[in-house]
């Protein structure tokens, strides 16, 4: 008995140890410091403002809840980091900051699913960096018009707001009025010098994460499930973006939805720059109003897209407006959008490049950019996709771990990594997402690859290419090598293979009844694909 007990009082302090304490709008002040710890279950009652000059301090392993029926009266609980506040949220792999709603048990991950959306507001960070509008600055959406601290937008790109970093954003996107909702993480006019990093957004109501202007940097952001977009970013967002992963169920929109300047002069003219991105569609359930998209580019925004994974969406890859001069079109023209390296995969729109890209009456450029890219029409071979809590979803992939022709970027915001896609080896999202909490994460992704074949060295010549292509590449030991060939939408045209020893090998391959276009090449080690390059025919 005297162990039962034991037990017990144990249990008893544990619970005693962890008190809840109601923060409302009036306990954040200006110029003050605050310090948000572990040991106190923190409850936001209705908007909350840290209002400029203070700073809010949150300890890792925090939970931060909002009430759904706030007692002050407004529509929402939300926290809202004023212009010239900062927060500073640094959780950690194992001990992640989570903001949700108080109808969440988190000692229960089985209660509240991916349908719970907009129980609470959500988080929101304004900054002082450029913004899109004409006059500057704008009120943000999803707070009153008539609150002057919900200002964002100035001068200053290098605005310093804060940090977050190893933080989950769950079961947000309160709906305040019809066509009006608030995002996971709204980001109004946040400045490069603030630091977004391992960040989650799962199940909001509206957007997982939108920036309104600014020049915020984010990498490896994880978004799931939200009944809009998942990447949103309007009024001229001057930022990049790396490790970036979504997946999408029925009532979402697209994985990015991206808008240039809403300024009469559509100034600032700016290009968005993303690398490594995992985008998993809602799939062929997908009902949402709008349609099911992986890119819509619009509003004279431009975007460079590299080594990035898009699979599974109802619809589109790409989808650019051209609706007045200057638009998104225009600037594809210009040279000021790219895509590059990427792999495109299962979309309901079709299966070629014409199908599945789309913009104003002439298609071709984009077609263009497309084919001429790089980008392959081919099944990545992801180690699992389950929209369900069931152990099904593994993002990895296992075929494109390594790739040769992925785009080194020459910007030290980017890290050179050998992959293409959100994830290498390592799912970087366990341990701290709700995604790995609630169960969906398993460990399907098989890395069976061979190093016997030494990439750095294959070589495909002439390229251009008239009749005929040679292949050199080294052998470490014995395999059995194949070497394929694929239009640019994934069909295979030619096949050759053999078993070779150890050393320096050249095959050559006649291709002389080709028609002039791009074209794959394909090395297969032990049938395992190793190194992937592209080649035109004259």
């Amino acid at each position: 008995m005297r162990k039962i007990y034991t037990l017990l009082f144990l249990l008893l302090v544990a619970h005693l140890a962890t008190s809840q304490i109601t923060i409302t709008d009036a306990d954040l002040v200006a110029d003050n410091d605050y310090v948000w710890n572990a040991d106190d279950e923190i409850i936001l009652d209705g908007y909350v403002f840290l209002e400029s000059g203070a700073t809010l301090t949150i300890m890792p392993g925090t939970v931060i809840k909002g009430k759904a029926l706030p007692s002050t009266g407004d529509n929402a609980s939300a926290l809202i980091i004023s212009q010239g506040a900062q927060i500073l949220a640094s959780g950690t792999s194992s001990s992640p900051i989570i903001f949700t709603s108080e109808l969440d048990d988190l000692s229960n991950n089985s209660e509240l699913t991916s349908d719970d959306k907009g129980l609470w507001g959500g988080l929101i960070i304004l900054g002082e960096a450029v913004v899109g509008v004409d006059g500057g600055s704008e009120n943000i959406e999803g707070i009153p018009s008539t609150e002057g601290r919900a200002m964002y937008g100035g001068t200053n790109n290098d605005d310093n707001s804060g940090v977050l970093q190893y933080v989950s954003i769950r079961h947000a996107g309160t709906a305040l009025e019809a066509n009006n909702e608030i995002n996971g993480l709204t980001l109004g006019g946040v400045g490069r010098g603030t630091k977004i990093e391992y960040i989650e957004v799962f199940a909001n109501k509206d957007d997982g994460i939108e920036w309104f202007g600014g020049a915020v940097n984010v990498k490896n952001a994880v978004v799931s499930f939200c009944g809009d977009d998942s990447f949103d970013f309007d009024q001229s967002w001057d930022g990049k973006g790396q490790f970036w992963f979504s997946i999408q169920d029925e009532e979402s929109n697209r994985a990015g939805e991206w808008d240039g300047s809403e300024a009469s002069d559509l100034t600032p003219s700016v290009i968005f720059q993303l690398s490594n991105a995992t985008f998993i569609g809602g799939g062929d359930s997908s009902e949402h109003e709008d349609g099911n998209d992986a890119l819509r580019i619009r509003d004279a925004a431009a975007a460079k897209v590299y080594n990035s994974i898009m699979i599974d969406f109802a619809d589109r890859a790409i989808r650019l407006d051209d609706d007045f001069t200057g638009d998104s079109f225009d600037r594809l023209v210009d040279g000021d959008i790219e895509f590059k390296n990427n792999v495109l995969w299962d979309f309901g729109a079709g299966t070629t490049v014409a199908e599945i890209t789309k913009t104003g009456d002439d298609q071709q450029p984009l077609i263009d950019a497309v084919e001429n890219g790089g980008n392959l029409l081919i099944d990545p071979i992801i180690g699992g996709i389950s929209r369900q809590p069931d152990g099904g979803l593994d993002p990895r992939c296992g075929e494109w771990d390594v790739l040769t022709g992925a785009t080194d970027l020459e910007d030290e915001f980017f890290e050179d990594v050998n992959y293409i896609g959100a994830f290498g080896t390592d799912n970087w999202a366990k341990g701290w997402t709700a995604l790995d909490a609630y169960g969906y994460f398993g460990n399907l992704f098989s890395s069976n690859k061979s190093t016997q074949i030494d990439v750095e060295v294959l070589d495909v010549y002439p390229n251009p290419f008239n009749t005929q292509i040679n292949v050199d590449f080294n052998l470490d030991a014995k395999a059995v090598v194949a070497i394929e060939v694929y239009t640019i939408n994934g069909q295979l045209i030619e096949s050759v293979s053999s078993t070779l020893t150890a050393g320096a090998h050249t095959s050559t391959i006649e291709l002389n009844q080709l028609n002039a276009g791009n074209y794959i090449v394909a090395l297969k080690e032990n049938n395992v694909l190793t190194a992937v390059q592209q080649i035109v025919k004259k």
